[in-house]
């Protein structure tokens, strides 16, 4: 019960991260400071996945599984975004992929929190949380100016999304406690290719279009926090 609730605490802060940047989201921000924040965030998830997610992947799954269940999840959302964009318009097509890039984060919280020493879930959750405020900066810019929601509708699917968090988070604990480390390794690998296929694809191109090339700061300061935060809870 203990870990239910430690769990739950940490991914509903995350989730409220989603929900305190899809509100900044609806205000104008000046497409400078955008990228510059999206540049954090996507700095934060890289420093994620080079220095706490693939790491510990690659301890419990060795080289050969590891590699392929990362490319395996990096193929797969290449897939599932393609078919979003063919089934559906441009602002369902949004809502779907946000829900879409948010699930993957908060798995691998609770897989962090499934493994044996448990701090890694500590680590991602701090991250997630740095991210998330990005994260839902830019999905609800980009539902207001592309999908052509109503401000106060893009806030509610924030929250939708704020509560996907701790279920999420929660369902990967329950769902992998217990499990031999090195199935955990792989799916942790999943996640991993997911996310970094995710940061390349639509959180640093649409930095790139809106901003400087200044904005790259961003990804120096954003992967550098992470990086710190990683060794701190070791």
């Amino acid at each position: 019960m203990e870990d239910f609730f430690k769990i739950l605490f940490y991914s509903s802060l995350s989730g409220i991260a989603v929900l305190i940047g899809g509100f900044l989201g609806t205000k104008k921000i000046p497409n400078k400071v955008r990228a510059f924040i999206l540049t954090f965030g996507s700095g934060i998830l890289l420093s994620i996945l080079a220095y706490s997610l693939m790491h510990e992947a690659y301890k419990n799954s060795g080289p050969v599984l590891t590699s392929f269940s990362f490319l395996f999840g990096g193929f797969f959302f290449f897939e599932v975004e393609r078919l979003l964009e063919k089934m559906f318009s441009s602002g369902t097509g949004i809502i779907l992929g946000t829900a879409l890039d948010d699930l993957p984060e908060a798995l691998s919280m609770g897989i962090g929190f499934a493994t044996e020493s448990g701090t890694l879930g500590m680590v991602l959750a701090v991250s997630i949380f740095l991210h998330n405020i990005p994260e839902g900066i830019s999905s609800s810019n980009e539902l207001i100016s592309e999908g052509h929601v109503s401000p106060k509708t893009a806030i509610l699917l924030a929250f939708g999304i704020a509560v996907l968090n701790p279920i999420s988070a929660l369902t990967g604990y329950y769902l992998l406690h217990g499990l031999d480390q090195a199935i955990i390794g792989l799916i942790m690998a999943f996640s991993g290719g997911s996310i970094l296929f995710m940061t390349g694809t639509d959180m640093i191109p649409k930095a790139q279009k809106i901003g400087h090339k200044s904005a790259n700061f961003g990804l120096l300061f954003g992967f550098l926090t992470a990086f710190l935060i990683s060794r701190i809870f070791r």
